[in-house]
């Protein structure tokens, strides 16, 4: 499982570098659910059945890396929830989300949504009005042409 979480964060670096079109999504909730089932194999290994299965450590880590990447907490705890239907993982999920979001916004990242909209030049400021769309120089010349 290591091994395979390696290759595809190798893999999907590579492919985004490139120009290629390719999402970031998908990586994403693999890596998170590979981390999450190796650290649950990891306990179950070491403590035994009391700490639950490795698959919910899965979800777990899909839903934490999701949206530490997005930086939307509660979008990435419903999906992952939608998707097991297990009611006793939403506690585990909305800690994880809201632990993730804040750790990724802490170190100064921008969500990849973010990222790509600045790349392009475009970006927005933060207003007491709400958010206002603002425009690179190049890419409004751009546009004009």
């Amino acid at each position: 499982m290591l091994l395979l979480i390696v290759a595809k964060c190798f893999a999907t670096t590579a492919s985004v570098s490139s120009g290629s079109p390719g999402g970031v999504f998908t990586p994403t909730l693999l890596l998170g659910g590979g981390l999450g089932f190796a650290v649950g194999a990891a306990l179950h290994a070491v403590f035994g059945a009391g700490v639950g299965s490795p698959g919910g450590y899965a979800l777990v880590g899909m839903a934490a890396t999701t949206a530490a990447s997005i930086h939307a907490p509660l979008t990435a705890a419903v999906m992952i929830f939608e998707l097991s239907g297990d009611y006793p993982i939403v506690l585990p999920l909305l800690v994880a989300t809201v632990v993730s979001t804040s750790v990724s916004r802490r170190l100064g990242s921008e969500s990849v949504y973010e990222s790509e909209l600045r790349r392009r030049g475009l970006g927005w400021d933060l207003t007491l009005e709400g958010r206002r769309m603002k425009v690179s120089p190049r890419t409004a010349s751009t546009a004009d042409e």
